[in-house]
């Protein structure tokens, strides 16, 4: 009775719905401590660069969110700068074991590992990218190394929280999650999205004069950019989007709680570069004043409106954006998963939950196991606890 007193135990703490199981922790601090030094590392090199170039701290904050700013090459750009927020972000969120922090640290890691493993193959491959790159400096050592952390970093936080994962899709316990069903429809945005940049991939490769060797090519060399640009060029980010984006929704349409975290750190990076485009058509004279100084031409919203091409560019910048946001909206209230989906089984010494209204746990009308058993109502009395006394 002393055993059956004690009753079942769980043998592990049960996590929360937005909470990791304390059994993971090690594996999400450790991503954050990574990630955090990724986007550190970004910023020290911004830092350090603005010592070997023109531009000054006020031209980087005016190109923040003004794309006719022309910057040199050191300093990155928009798609380097918005990843490196989401890194940092990703960081802190998995540093509070939230379960939103893996789906992002996954789809950070991935796109860093990427990055790095392109930049160190052009390197590598291309005497012109490498000369322009660490040639006339003594900073070899420092860029080489910096690229071989990103790719072991990066590759240390895919391994790291793919093996944090135990949650399948929401409400595969048999009955959808409550709510589940904002992954079918942001999953489905997500689709649209990726298929659009798809097809604006497509015309281009289709226009007169494109080497489609040398595109495909440049995805995973960087030696192939026809003019240096550090971290990924403007070719690599628009076939890095569409990539994701497809990705993330069929793994939303399949109700994959990870993707949370990944869809609102990617629609988080696409906003940004969306809205920064859409400011610059905004304030820009061109074409009917030529910029002056360090200004890149940057055409405006009645330069688009002149032929269907253009008006489908517009409905690209706009619906995008509005796609983006819906889906973060979306992803932020879905839930994780299934109530009671993840629960260990009953074999490991977990307790189901029982029906409502049962004092203590117990299911209604079943004794307690350290109550005192009682007979049946019309069974015989019980025998006597001893021998009656000798009279």
């Amino acid at each position: 009775m002393a055993v059956l007193d004690q009753g079942p135990k769980p043998h592990s703490e049960p996590a929360s719905d937005r909470h990791a199981p304390r059994r993971h922790l090690g594996a999400y601090l450790t991503a954050a401590v990574l990630l955090t030094a990724l986007g550190r590392t970004v910023i020290v090199w911004l830092y350090y660069d603005f010592d070997y170039v023109s531009s000054g701290p006020d031209d980087f904050l005016t190109a923040l969110y003004d794309p006719g700013v022309m910057l040199e090459p050191e300093l990155f750009s928009p798609y380097v700068w918005a990843f490196t927020v989401a890194l940092l972000v990703t960081g802190l969120v998995a540093a509070l074991n939230r379960r939103a922090g893996r789906g992002a640290a996954l789809l950070c890691g991935f796109v860093m590992f990427a990055t790095a493993a392109r930049e160190l193959v052009g390197l590598a491959t291309s005497d012109q990218f490498r000369q322009w790159y660490i040639g006339g400096n003594d900073l070899e050592f420092a860029i080489i190394s910096s690229w071989v952390l990103v790719l072991l970093f990066s590759g240390t936080v895919v391994v790291l929280m793919l093996r944090a994962g135990e949650r399948p899709a929401a409400g595969a316990a048999g009955v959808p999650a409550r709510g589940s069903q904002v992954f079918v429809v942001a999953g489905g945005l997500m689709v649209v999205l990726g298929l659009a940049l798809i097809g604006w991939i497509v015309r281009m490769l289709t226009r007169d004069g494109v080497d489609k060797g040398a595109y495909f090519k440049g995805l995973v060399d960087a030696g192939e950019s026809s003019y240096p640009v550090l971290a990924g060029s403007a070719e690599y980010w628009s076939a890095v989007f569409p990539v994701a984006l497809l990705v993330l929704g069929v793994l939303a349409l399949l109700r994959r709680p990870v993707v949370r975290g990944a869809s609102i750190a990617l629609l988080g990076v696409f906003l940004y570069i969306y809205v920064r485009q859409m400011i610059g058509m905004t304030i820009t004279d061109y074409p009917e004043e030529l910029p002056e100084g360090r200004r890149i031409p940057v055409l405006g919203w009645d330069a688009y409106t002149e032929d269907t091409e253009g008006w489908l560019t517009l409905a690209t910048y706009v619906g995008g954006s509005l796609i983006a946001v819906a889906v973060i909206a979306l992803m932020l209230r879905a839930p994780e998963a299934a109530a009671g989906a993840y629960a260990p089984p009953v074999a490991g010494g977990y307790l189901p939950p029982q029906p409502a209204g049962a004092p203590g746990g117990q299911p209604a009308g079943q004794p307690r196991y350290d109550a005192v058993p009682q007979p049946p109502a019309g069974a015989a009395p019980p025998p006597p606890a001893g021998p009656p006394p000798a009279g």
